[in-house]
Parts: structure tokens; sequence; C-alpha cells
């Protein structure tokens, strides 16, 4: 029954939805022109009716299509085979690569002419190279270059004197190739320490402040032992010090002031230093290096400094031989080749009886040898102790600087002979006294182009209780002065005048001799300039001069004042000597001069 029931309801649903359905569209069919190219297209046509229409076709317009060719026709819609096209450009033959030394821009055919340059000379092309290659035109980076190198040689009471009364081998040998002086000048205190100081700085006592043999107040900080200076510019140089006298050595290469400037520091005994330093040589670096050797000073404190002394001129033979151990070492280096050496031979002092100290010539005029130097032959003027520091320097490529206030000059590197002589210019050499820095009063330094034979050196102008410039004096005057220092001085030059002998022959010269001299205040400590003139055997045959001044010549005032003289030179003169004397009455010798000048002339 439930069954029945169930079926009637679906059946009573069945007809309910079948009559909610929607009735057929009877909308209405658009028709027209459906295709894009006809003439009339409809767009909201559904169904093509046939009625689409045409446009006429286009007329065909014959001619060449082809754009290469020389009639070509942009209007032309249909090729008719009447492109024609150009010639073929004619081809020209050449040499096509670039690279060829014949390269045609031209050419448009290879026709095998090229010409290729040479393959390039590799080498060195530096002219200042030790392995220049003069054929080679491309330089390959192989160029060598030689190596400075210094050695300095201290003989600590070292005679002149005495070389040619002892065997010397090693260095006559030296001398041959070397710049050299018997008379350089060493410190006016002619004492180890004072006189090493200023070999080993470049300066003099009042600056490096070492008067004697103690050190403690010794100004090596301001002016240190020269190897600062080189690693100040070169720090890779390698360094090396020898020295058997200490007290010096320690002072001056003590951290404190010498940093690193020392690479290596050997002490020992003489022939233990020597020994070493030849070994060292032949198998180390060793760009700078300076021993000190005792032997002569030793000799000479013990048996008398004087050739005629046996033991001290063996002294001097075994310094010798240990120089030989020194340059054979240096010519058996490996790179010997590619290494500039120079060896530098001088000392801290002369000597005399048994003992030195003394300003005077024995103690104080000194040996200097510079085996390797630019210029070999006689050094002039004669050099200082001071000299030796910038020479080494600048051989080892280290330009000096104004700031490390250096007292010396380089030397071995120009003239060895004084300037020639001429007509009607000053003959005197360094009459001026500005060619070195001048000392304050107390100070006795050589003064270059004349011989000393006292204390007269060269003053520096405004130090007070001495000359000024506002004194009296000539209007060009520089920096400096002369001065005769602690009792009667003098120092004088020989001129050669073969140069002009000829211009004396005739007998109509005259000379003119002029200075600049006087003194202080009232003091009668004066100055007197001469001149003398002598033939080739070094006869007398004139002499002149002017001066002295004394304190009522100038009115017992502080000042220098012009004087001269004119003379007839004699026909057969040869050379004409300068004299400076300076005469001292009491207490400090303050007799001066300037602008000192001797001129030849024709002119009357």
């Amino acid at each position: 029954m439930r069954r029945l029931n169930y079926l009637v309801v679906l059946l009573l649903l069945s007809a309910s939805l079948a009559g909610c359905t929607s009735p057929p569209d009877d909308t209405e069919t658009v028709s027209g022109c459906t295709y894009p190219d006809a003439l009339n297209f409809d767009e909201l046509a559904v169904t093509d009716d046939g009625s689409c229409e045409y446009p006429e076709p286009s007329e065909e317009i014959p001619g060449c299509t082809y754009e290469g060719a020389t009639n070509y026709d942009e209007a032309a819609t249909v090729d008719d085979g009447s492109c024609e096209y150009p010639e073929p450009p004619e081809e020209t033959p050449g040499c096509t690569y670039e690279g060829a030394t014949n390269y045609d821009e031209a050419a448009t055919v290879d026709d095998g002419s090229c010409e290729y340059p040479p393959d390039p000379v590799l080498g060195c092309t530096n002219s200042s190279a030790l392995n220049f290659n003069a054929t080679a035109d491309t330089d390959n980076g192989s160029c060598k270059y030689i190596q400075p190198h210094v050695l300095m040689v201290l003989l600590d009471g070292w005679r002149p004197d005495v070389i040619a009364a002892a065997h010397t081998p090693t260095i006559d040998m030296m001398m041959q190739d070397s710049a050299y002086s018997m008379k350089a000048r060493t410190e006016d205190t002619t004492i180890s320490g004072s006189g090493h100081s200023s070999f080993l700085t470049g300066v003099h006592r009042d600056k490096h402040n070492v008067h004697g043999n103690s050190f403690g107040d010794a100004n090596y900080q301001e002016y240190p032992y020269w190897f600062n200076l080189l690693k100040y510019e070169r720090p890779e140089m390698h360094t090396a010090a020898y020295h058997n006298w200490l007290p010096m050595a320690n002072a001056a290469l003590d951290f404190s002031v010498c940093g690193y400037c020392v690479d290596m520091y050997v002490t020992g005994s003489d022939n233990s230093i020597a020994t070493q330093l030849a070994t060292d040589l032949a198998n180390q670096q060793m760009d700078a290096v300076t021993i000190v050797i005792d032997a002569p000073d030793a000799a000479g404190h013990g048996y008398g400094f004087h050739p005629s002394i046996p033991q001290y001129v063996a002294a001097m033979n075994q310094s010798d031989a240990w120089i030989g151990m020194m340059m054979d070492a240096i010519f058996a280096r490996t790179n010997y080749a590619e290494e500039d050496w120079m060896v530098i031979l001088s000392t801290d002092h002369a000597g005399s009886g048994y003992g030195h100290g003394y300003n005077i010539p024995e103690h104080r005029e000194v040996p200097l040898i510079i085996w390797g130097a630019e210029s070999p032959g006689p050094i002039w003027p004669a050099p200082d102790a001071v000299d030796i520091v910038p020479t080494a320097l600048r051989h080892m490529g280290v330009d000096v600087r104004p700031e490390w206030d250096l007292d010396g000059r380089a030397v071995g590197i120009g003239p060895t002979a004084p300037p020639a002589t001429a007509l009607d210019v000053n003959l005197v050499f360094n009459g001026d006294g500005e060619l070195e820095r001048g000392m304050t009063p107390g100070f006795d330094a050589s003064v270059p182009g004349w011989v000393d034979n006292g204390t007269m050196t060269t003053w520096i102008y405004d130090v007070p209780d001495y000359l000024q410039k506002t004194d009296p004096g000539p209007a060009d005057r520089g920096s400096n002065y002369f001065g005769g220092g602690t009792g009667d001085s003098t120092m004088h030059q020989e001129i050669d005048l073969t140069g002009i002998a000829e211009e004396i022959s005739w007998g109509n010269l005259t000379y003119s001799l002029t200075a600049y001299i006087g003194g202080y205040s009232g003091q009668n400590d004066c100055m007197e300039v001469l001149v003398e003139f002598f033939d080739s055997s070094g006869n007398l045959l004139l002499s002149g001069g002017i001066g002295p001044v004394y304190a009522a010549d100038r009115n017992y005032t502080t000042g220098i004042h012009l004087h001269g003289e004119i003379g007839q030179i004699p026909a057969d003169s040869a050379w004409v000597r300068v004299t400076l004397n300076a005469y001292l009455e009491s207490g400090y010798n303050d007799a001066y001069a300037d602008n000192v000048s001797l001129i030849l002339s024709t002119q009357t």
C-alpha cells in the first residue's frame, strides 16, 4: 500500500516539472554578405546570402622588381624580365694585409706581394745598464744596473809621510785609481773621539759636541752616524760597523740614537775585526761598511809617531795587509762585476812624538784616499774630514738634505786642479770664505783653497762681540769672513801663472791686490795681505802687500775697510803666492779680512 502511494507522488511531481520548460526561439536569422574582402561585407550577417560584390581586379604593372638592378622600378608589380645589372668592379691587386709594411688600402685582391717587418730584437735598450744591447730594438726588462757600495777604513793615528817608508802594496795599488790628498784636514781637536765623530757624522765638533774622548754630551741625536742618513733614503741598504775602539761606536750606535741604522755590529781586536770583515765581504750582503783599526795609533803612543820609528812603520805594514784582505774579498764577490765599490781610507788624526791633540799641521794634516772615485787624481782644494759622509752618500745615490745641516762637500767628483789663470779675473780662490760653512770663534775649520799654518779660519758674521754685517765692510759681503783665531796665524795659496806666460813675457802686465781688512774696537790685533811673485826656479822676483791695519787706522772702531795696491808684474813670473797674516796683540786674535782679490791686467 505504501509503495503505491510513493508512485503516485512521483507521477504528480513529473507533471509539474514538465509544465515549466521554455518555448522554442522564434527570432529571425540575419543574412547578408559575410566575406570580409567584399565591397558589401555585412558584419552583422550570420548567413551568407550570396549577395557579395567584389572589386574589379587591379591592372598589373610590369617592370624590374629586383632592387639591386640598375633599372629597378619600385612601382612595378610584375617582373617582366627587364632587369639590368651593373658590371662587376674591376679588381685591384695588391697587399691587403694591414700588418704588412707595404699594405695597400686601395687593393681589392691580395696578389701575394705582402712584405713583413723583421721580428723584434729583444734585449736591454738602456745604454747605462751593464748588459746594454746596442742591436736590440725592443726592451724586454732584462737590464741590470751596477749597485753602489761603500767601505770606510779609519786607521787611527795615520801620518801621511809613513806611506813612503812602509811596505804598502795594497794602498799603492789603490792610489793608481783614487782621488787623494795627503793634506786633508781633520778636526782642530786632534783627539780620537772628536776626529772619529767628525769623520762619521759629516759635521764639525761644534755640532756633534764631542770635544775629546768623552761622549756624555755628544749630540748624535741631531747629527747621527752616517748610517742613519743612508737608511733614511735607502732603508733596504745593509749596514755593518766593525770597531776596535769602542767608546765612540757604542755611543753613536746605541739604539736610542741609532735605532735600526746598523744591521751588523762587530767588536774585537784589530786582527779579529779585519779578518771577520774580509770573510763577511766575501759571503754576505754588504752595502755600507765602516771599520776602525787602532794599530798605527797604538804604535805611535808606544814608540813614537814618525816614519823613522820601525814599530810605527810595522803597524802601517800590517794595516795595509788587513786592507789587502778586504780588497781581495771585494774582488772575489760573486756579483762584483755588477757592483760599484768605493773604498775610503783616512784617519781621525796624525801625531808627533808620542802623542797628538794639538792644532798643528803635524796632527791635523792627514791622508784621504778614495778608491773608485769619479775623478782620480789629487783632490783640490784640500778636503776635510767632514767631506767623507757627503762623498759616501753621493756615491750611494743619496742627495744630502738641507735639514741634515752637514758641513762637508762631496769630493773626488770634479776637477783635480785649480782653475786656469786668466787676465782680468780674481785669481784668489775662495777669497771671500763662502765656499764652506763659517764657524763661530773658538772653532778652527780648514779654509778650502788655502794652506792654513795656524788658527786662521772662516767665521760667521753677526756673532755677538765680533764683526757684524752692520759694521763697515763690503756692500756685497756674504755670510763669512776670515778671523785670526787664538794666536799669530797665517794662511796662503799659490797660483800657477803658466797659463798666461806669453802675456806676462810682454812685460806690461800689472797686478791689483785688494782686500777688506781690519779688526775689533781699539784692539791692535791686525791683518795684512802679501803678494809675492816667483820665477820657475822658485826665486822671489817681487813682493808687495797691504796692511797691517792697526786700531788707529780704523779710528778705533770695529770694521773692515778696503785697502789695495797696484804694481808691475816681473816678466819672468811663473807663479804667485798670496798670504794672509793675522798678528795677535793680546787675548783672542781679532784680526779680520774679507773679499781678498788679485787681478792681473794690461790696464795701468
